[in-house]
């Protein structure tokens, strides 16, 4: 048996990123995380935490990519102002949502409304009016925003919570379009019913293709509203990996994912998707997990 020391010989910034480097090859590909690290590692990622001021900081240092150890994004308010001022100057006598802005900085849309509170104020610190009354949303921005609340909550969302955050779109709207808010869910509702599901057959076919085949296989990444729904709703609108919850903490974002990576040419059927949060989307990469 060969025994092996289960710390560094020292603690040089050298020999530090040395085993940081050493983490990240010996995974091969596979996405590396903080838990990872220190299941791996002969040092613990605190250490490098505090010797180089940040986990993002000693990952640079060894340049690793995102693409192998994705960065937490800590937002500003002042990278939100920056961003909006550049908007409005770049788009004199455009409305400026909080969705634009999202998509400018690389965001999830509701991420700047959850950390800062409401985009009305937000506005008002640049200068900047809200969305002028009487927009015509469309029947899929109505709905999208029913999903958004309907997650957020893990419930039916009522008539008051339309006033106010993570909801995008006003009670004016529903009446407007349907005649009353249980009109609009039920048309929701029908939405969700009617659309259809591809076969789960599909997704059979395609993990039994190799991998180098199975990427050729064209499918559109993005899912239909009415297939997040069901995927949403039978997993109780929490992450099946960690059970975090939006309607238990507001800072959870939760994503569908596909269990057979898109990139490798996975399904948008229900049986390949699940509901996972941020942190553990993140974590997961295009791995191919065993769900059996």
């Amino acid at each position: 048996m060969k025994f092996e020391l289960t710390t560094l010989d020292e603690y040089t910034d050298e020999a530090l990123i040395s085993e940081l480097q050493r983490v990240a090859q010996a995974l091969e590909g596979q996405r590396l995380t903080r838990q990872k690290f220190d299941s791996l590692a002969r040092v613990h990622s605190s250490t490098l935490h505090n010797r180089f001021g940040s986990w993002a900081r000693a990952l640079d240092k060894a340049r690793i990519s995102d693409s192998v150890a994705p960065r937490v994004r800590v937002l500003s308010r002042d990278e939100v102002l920056q961003a909006l001022r550049e908007f409005a100057a770049e788009n004199p006598g455009q409305s400026t949502t909080e969705k634009v802005i999202c998509e400018r900085l690389g965001l999830y849309r509701g991420a700047v409304i959850r950390r800062f509170g409401k985009w009305e104020a937000i506005l008002a610190e640049v200068g900047l009016a809200t969305v002028p009354l009487g927009r015509r949303y469309t029947d899929e921005e109505c709905f999208e925003n029913i999903l958004r609340l309907w997650t957020h909550y893990g419930r039916q969302p009522n008539f008051g919570e339309l006033k106010r955050p993570p909801s995008e779109v006003g009670p004016k709207a529903y009446i407007r379009r349907w005649g009353g808010w249980r009109a609009a869910l039920s048309a929701f509702v029908r939405q969700v019913n009617e659309t259809a599901t591809p076969s789960a057959e599909v997704i059979q076919l395609t993990a039994a293709l190799p991998v180098a085949n199975s990427t050729a296989v064209s499918v559109p990444r993005s899912i239909t509203l009415a297939l997040r729904y069901r995927v949403l709703a039978r997993d109780k609108f929490r992450c099946v990996i960690c059970g975090a919850s939006p309607a238990k903490d507001g800072s959870v974002e939760l994503h569908v994912d596909h269990i057979f990576p898109w990139s490798r040419g996975g399904q948008n059927v229900e049986e390949n998707l699940r509901s996972l949060c941020f942190k553990c989307n993140l974590g997961k990469g295009a791995l191919i997990e065993d769900v059996r």
